[in-house]
């Protein structure tokens, strides 16, 4: 097992420091699952030009040298957010620091003069300005109110600024809810801070039990944003004080961390995802920041030396390295055995659609918020996994369509919307093993991204149905910003492609694709395509429905044989409805269904797409029903059972089901 570092009887070490009180008596049992890679980064980042001066400080303080340059670097970066005013405010704080707060978070709490972990690296002066920013920054963000359970399943702005602006305040608010100086002056809102702080842990306590039972996050599987909600929940996990609120962060943290390991390659995540902006996001799988975290939490790959870490936001990479969490040595199997997990469909529910709104008064001044369907979601990912490629979707209700903040008293206007931080730049196709760059994946342009020229930003852009190696796509004709379809090939593709009575085949390591477009008004022909820029495939209609289909070495003899596979899939439309029939892989005929013009729910044989499933996350290594918030995690005979309602990750043998 490559992560040999993160042995279970470091685990187990670890796990036994939570039940200890936060106190310098018990620094020493704060170890690390392995000091010498977070060493190793830390080592590289100070030899590194451009580190912005926070890293910096971190890293000479975690190796316990050149702590007076760290301590002035950290009041150089603390009067840089000043930049002139005579002292710090709520709104400097906001807008100065907000990046940065997580990073400045785990510097307190691993050197301030009390931790439990590192005491006393931090200088007298300095930890009191950094307690300044963390009183001005709870100030701007922290409210009591907003911290009710019934606000669980509110997002405000987005889901990682929304975990960014609310984790960061909670945990700044009980670094300092103690201290003379703060103890009993009161926030803004006429609170304390040991009032925010119970209120923040009853809060969070809450969050980690709906995250597991509901299906996770929003922005689900997103490779930008990723990097910046996971390291605000590992912070919580390492400084909360509430030791329930810590174990509760174990399990959402573990089954976060399943949900990847069964839909990866190679680190790079297959099926649908969400806000995967056009580019390198939607191209590249080296630019997911989950592969990132993931070649972290493995020690896999290059990470400790890589140069990423230099950006001053990027704070992610020393929150993972210098953080007791590890992944379970259960999870950490099936994510580095793909070639043992065999074929398999994985069916997860997702966060999606919006809730009536309740009276928020607080939040009168925000830009937008979201208010979740935790219950009936709307949303369904749907994947295809195998050994050599994942192909995987969305299943999503056509009538929906998809917003931002909904007035209160516009209930129906709510449920009939997706949250814009889950239709935006949805992204769903074929990841492929033969590396990062490799896939194939359907695109539509849209309206422009203001931050990018030349690519777009997209809205609910498809609706797909898929039954396993057979995907049908069709541009969402209900989204008025969509201007064109296009079909990704990675570089190199386009010319190795065989074009066979209007398919186009390629055979990409142990597997073989095809792909085509069907005439979306009916008849035997294929839609007229041409290529931009030897990467993408121009539909000149398009509304026509494309069709993935997918083989694998281990089915078929040869590019011919899957090709004849399927030529010999049938397609046809009726009354507007676009049928194709074939044999799937266990020799099983069906028939998926696509409405062409009206916003109907796809079929499969017959049947609407489910999108009320009766389990979570369900594939043969991965299993929750419906509101239990009990995950099992099984492979090679081995189970580990994550249950969120009582806090308790138990091992063992069996598969369990």
């Amino acid at each position: 097992m490559k992560n040999r570092c993160f042995n279970r009887a470091c685990l187990l070490a670890v796990f036994g420091v939570f039940a200890a009180s936060s106190t310098v008596s018990q620094a020493e049992t704060v170890a690390m699952p392995d000091r010498e890679l977070a060493d190793r980064l830390c080592e590289n980042a100070l030899a590194q030009k451009g580190l912005c001066d926070v890293a910096w400080a971190l890293s000479a303080l975690w190796l316990d040298r050149d702590k007076v340059e760290a301590n002035r670097r950290l009041r150089a970066a603390y009067a840089a957010f000043l930049d002139g005013a005579p002292a710090m405010t709520p709104a400097i704080a906001d807008e100065q620091a907000k990046w940065q707060m997580r990073t400045w978070i785990r510097v307190y709490y691993l050197f301030h003069s009390r931790s439990a972990w590192f005491p006393g690296r931090l200088e007298p002066e300095t930890e009191a300005l950094i307690e300044t920013l963390f009183w001005n920054y709870a100030c701007a963000k922290s409210t009591v109110e907003r911290a009710r359970p019934e606000y669980v399943w509110l997002i405000q702005g987005s889901e990682n600024h929304d975990m960014m602006d609310l984790g960061n305040a909670f945990l700044a608010l009980q670094a300092i809810a103690q201290r003379p100086e703060y103890a009993e002056r009161l926030i803004p809102d006429g609170n304390t801070p040991k009032q925010h702080v119970a209120a923040w842990t009853a809060y969070y306590t809450l969050y980690c039990k709906e995250r597991v039972k509901q299906g996770l996050f929003v922005e689900v599987a997103s490779p930008t944003y990723g990097k910046y909600l996971i390291p605000e929940l590992v912070n919580i996990y390492d400084f909360t004080e509430d030791a329930t609120l810590r174990g509760k962060l174990k399990v959402l943290l573990d089954v976060t961390w399943a949900d990847w390991a069964v839909e990866q390659l190679g680190g790079v995540r297959g099926g649908g995802k969400a806000r995967c902006y056009q580019g390198n996001y939607s191209r590249d799988g080296a630019s997911d920041s989950w592969r990132m975290m993931g070649q972290i939490l493995l020690n896999e790959g290059d990470w400790t030396t890589a140069k990423r870490y230099t950006h001053p936001i990027m704070g992610f990479g020393f929150i993972l390295a210098t953080s007791r969490y590890r992944l379970p040595p259960l999870v950490a199997e099936l994510a580095q055995h793909s070639g043992d997990r065999g074929e398999y469909v994985y069916i997860s529910k997702r966060p999606g659609r919006m809730n009536a709104p309740s009276a928020l008064p607080f939040l009168g001044g925000h830009p937008c918020w979201y208010h979740m369907d935790a219950e009936e979601t709307r949303l369904v990912r749907y994947s295809w996994c195998t050994p050599d490629h994942i192909m995987g979707c969305f299943w999503v209700d056509p009538s929906l369509g998809e917003s931002t903040r909904v007035a209160a008293g516009k209930a129906e206007e709510a449920r009939s919307r997706y949250a814009a931080i889950s239709g935006q730049n949805r992204w769903q196709g074929i990841v492929l093993a033969t590396g990062p760059q490799a896939r194939i994946f359907p695109q539509c342009l849209g309206r422009p991204d203001k931050n990018k020229p030349g690519l777009s930003i997209t809205e609910i852009q498809q609706i797909a149905v898929q039954h396993k190696n057979v995907m049908i796509v069709q541009t969402n004709r209900a989204e008025p910003s969509n201007r064109a379809m296009r079909i990704y090939f990675a570089p190199g593709m386009r010319d190795r492609l065989v074009h066979d009575s209007g398919w186009y085949f390629l055979e990409e390591g142990g597997s073989y694709v095809g792909i085509t477009v069907f005439l979306s008004e009916g008849g035997d022909g294929h839609c007229g395509v041409s290529w931009d820029d030897n990467t993408f495939l121009r539909l000149s209609d398009m509304y026509a429905p494309v069709a993935f289909v997918t083989g694998r070495h281990a089915r078929f003899e040869s590019l011919d044989a899957f090709q004849r596979y399927v030529l010999g899939h049938e397609q046809q439309v009726r009354g507007g409805v676009f049928h194709y029939r074939f044999e799937d892989p266990d020799g099983r005929q069906v028939e998926l269904s696509l409405y062409l013009t009206e916003r109907h729910m796809p079929e499969i044989d017959g049947e609407p797409l489910d999108l009320t499933p009766g389990r979570v996350y369900d594939c043969p290594f991965l299993k929750a029903d419906a509101d239990t918030g009990i995950t099992t995690v099984t492979f090679k005979g081995q189970r580990l059972v994550c249950d969120v309602t009582t806090d308790v990750v138990s091992e063992g043998g069996g598969a369990g089901s």
